[in-house]
């Protein structure tokens, strides 16, 4: 904590980046702490669709399996149906940090369908992998918290209101509409991440911000701030379709009272000491006979 905050000494232009940087490791280490499933997961990124395989030799026993419940007369709303009905029941659902333990893993269709248990992206890519197989064109679509499929006939794997991102044949295609998602998928995010995980997160960003004469009422209060802005996102955002939204902004006005409490309050504080030790009566024992 002392090292922390001998960087208050600095330069700002000196200070600033090197805080920066020890936060953005931070939040690296504590979220993604395997560095080669990072670099995949990135790689994955770049081409989403890439990760649709039909033809994987992991999937064909599901092809054979779904194939004999659909029929050549079924309607294609009805195909979606049963294939994302099959998905759900044969990759159950788990969040990314107990299956691979980081924040966020896209996974392959053999990774997806060797593991058994995947969260929304890896049950789309299974999802739209079969689909193909049976001659749909398909594209993943996310909106930065979930993933689903979108196909020439319609939508699946649970489609949401806004699509933010979506992986086409000429790479990935945003929509500043979805930008509105960005908020509640911060919220669910933080609602499903591991509490520990995040108090570490959280407390190093409360020693980077506090300054080594700060006023420790105001060191608290910032820090009062940062709890319970965690705990309403946490609360707020719980239910990806059903958030408590009053709680979200709540959540976000914390962190940035936070901010001020600890920047411009301790600031203050300092310069009001200062003026005050400045403009303090003389110590007449300090003085000689």
């Amino acid at each position: 904590m002392t090292r922390l905050l001998v960087l208050n000494k600095l330069r700002w232009y000196l200070r600033l980046p090197i805080k920066w940087v020890i936060f953005a490791l931070t939040v690296l280490a504590v979220c993604f702490p395997y560095p080669r499933l990072l670099i995949r997961h990135v790689q994955h990124w770049r081409d989403p669709n890439a990760l649709i395989e039909p033809d994987a030799p992991a999937i064909q026993p599901l092809v054979e399996e779904l194939g004999q419940q659909l029929s050549n007369d079924l309607a294609p709303h009805e195909v979606l149906k049963r294939v994302e009905r099959y998905v759900y029941n044969k990759i159950e659902y788990e969040w990314d940090w107990n299956t691979w333990g980081t924040a966020d893993y896209l996974p392959t269709v053999t990774e997806a369908i060797e593991m058994g248990k995947e969260d929304c992206d890896g049950q789309a890519v299974v999802a739209a992998s079969l689909l193909r197989r049976f001659g749909f064109q398909v594209q993943l679509v996310t909106d930065f918290a979930h993933m689903w499929v979108k196909t020439d006939r319609g939508e699946t794997m649970g489609p949401g209101k806004k699509k933010a991102i979506v992986a086409t044949d000429r790479g990935l295609r945003f929509q500043l509409s979805g930008l509105k998602e960005l908020p509640k998928a911060f919220a669910h995010g933080t609602a499903v991440f591991p509490l520990v995980r995040e108090a570490i997160i959280l407390g190093m960003l409360w020693l980077l911000l506090l300054r080594p004469k700060g006023d420790i009422v105001l060191s608290l209060v910032g820090l009062a701030c940062f709890t319970g802005a965690l705990i309403c996102l946490r609360n707020g955002g719980r239910d990806y379709y059903h958030p408590i939204l009053w709680m979200q902004r709540v959540g976000m006005l914390a962190i940035v009272a936070g901010f001020f409490v600890l920047l411009v309050g301790a600031r203050r504080h300092a310069a009001a000491a200062g003026g005050t030790s400045a403009h303090s009566p003389p110590d007449p024992t300090s003085e000689k006979s």
